[in-house]
């Protein structure tokens, strides 16, 4: 199952910024994420492995473990396991002869539209993962790295290759230039008509970035990074459901007996690109700060900007603490549809999603990190978060991590 949770990115983005670079670092991280009103719970675990072969080669190691727990709310039939035999055979035919009228996957039947009611789906999983990087360096401190990565659930597999350059503009490095390329080609089990099958689909993306960094002052750096992302392939989400009204007697009318549970449909094609800002500079040395904008448009109307801004506090020899926040707005996508609205139906076919996670929303995330620096070879972190969209969405996520250097 694709879930959709960034948990490597949430992951990172706690730890990233204490851990300073050494030689070899061995890594261990623990994650615990949970949605609120008992939705989903992940717990995630991830093992990195740092080597440095002289000073022109680097090697980064991971493998990692998650595993998925709780409900999804989504369209359900209510009270469809008790119903007569009768009743299974009718609402059977009326979906087969509806498929019929349709290129949309319909999933099930229901005599009156008040029996569509939306409910939590539960669901479990795991999933299992792997990456490597390897760094090149030349004579003038230039960088190639080059990645690896595989990941594996019940019903979703992921694989990716990237490559990145880094080139220095000036001999003081004090300007540089980066150019990222990455390509993902994944394989999702969906669900056929009536959940009677499952067929595997694929869903292959390009992410291009390219940026420049100039140091500033001893200080101070600031960062600017052009990226743009293609997919194509199954973009749907499978687990989720909608509405559909579809007019099985052709009198042009759509009569509450007449609405279908069907697949989550979306574009197999979604062309995005943005621009990210940063900027970090040091204020005092027991104070550091860190501030970005990122904007994205996409070809499903989807645009955001997110402002984030975190600042790093010395308080004691080898202890920080970096408070952070996140501030999100996002517009919705072209196709999708409130689903507590008063009449949420979509047409018998074209694109169309309830996912409020294509909506129109605002979110904040609050974020603090802890790291200490136990003593020259061991590093402990400690990062706690909480986000909250305005669609009363929201979740907790705290990650605890050790950090070995030999």
């Amino acid at each position: 199952m694709n879930k959709k949770i960034k948990i490597s990115l949430l992951s990172c983005t706690a730890i990233g910024s204490g851990l300073a670079q050494a030689e070899q670092v061995l890594s261990l991280h623990q994650m615990q994420y949970q949605e609120d009103d008992d939705r989903i719970k992940v717990a995630d675990t991830s093992l990195a492995l740092k080597l440095d072969f002289g000073v022109d080669y680097s090697l980064d190691l991971s493998l990692g473990y998650d595993s998925v727990t709780g409900a999804s709310p989504t369209w359900q039939i209510a009270n469809s396991g008790q119903i007569s035999a009768n009743e299974a055979i009718f609402r059977q035919n009326e979906l087969e002869q509806a498929q019929t009228m349709t290129d949309e996957t319909l999933l099930g039947y229901a005599h009156d539209v008040s029996q569509y009611q939306i409910q939590r789906v539960p669901l479990e999983d795991t999933r299992k993962s792997a990456a490597a990087a390897l760094t090149i360096r030349d004579v003038y401190r230039n960088e190639w790295v080059l990645g690896l990565a595989h990941s594996e659930e019940d019903d979703y597999k992921s694989s990716s290759v990237s490559a990145s350059y880094l080139l220095f503009l000036d001999k003081g490095k004090n300007r540089s230039v980066n150019i990222g390329f990455a390509y993902l080609n994944d394989k999702t089990l969906v669900f056929g008509t009536g959940y009677q099958s499952r067929t595997e689909e694929k869903i292959q993306v390009i992410n291009f970035e390219t940026g420049l960094t100039q140091v500033l002052s001893p200080t101070s750096v600031f960062d600017v990074k052009l990226f743009f992302n293609h997919d194509n392939g199954y973009l749907s989400n499978h687990y989720l459901t909608i509405l559909r009204g579809i007019d099985i007697n052709e009198d042009d009318v759509i009569t509450d007996d007449e609405y279908f549970l069907a697949s989550d449909s979306r574009p197999d094609v979604r062309n995005g690109f943005g621009t990210k800002l940063s900027y970090s500079t040091q204020f005092w040395p027991w104070l550091t700060g860190q501030f970005s904008y990122r904007y994205y448009q996409d070809s499903w109307s989807i645009n955001s900007h997110t402002a984030s801004a975190s600042l790093s506090f010395e308080i004691f020899d080898g202890v920080f603490i970096t408070p952070e926040y996140i501030r999100y707005q996002q517009g919705q996508a072209e196709f999708y549809l409130n689903p507590n609205v008063k009449e949420p139906y979509f047409t018998a076919s074209g694109d169309g999603s309830n996912d409020t996670r294509l909506g129109d929303f605002s979110a904040d995330t609050y974020g603090l990190i802890i790291s200490y620096q136990v003593t020259s070879d061991w590093q402990l972190d400690l990062a706690v978060n909480r986000y909250q969209q305005s669609n009363q969405f929201a979740a907790s996520w705290a990650v605890m991590g050790v950090n070995y250097r030999f």
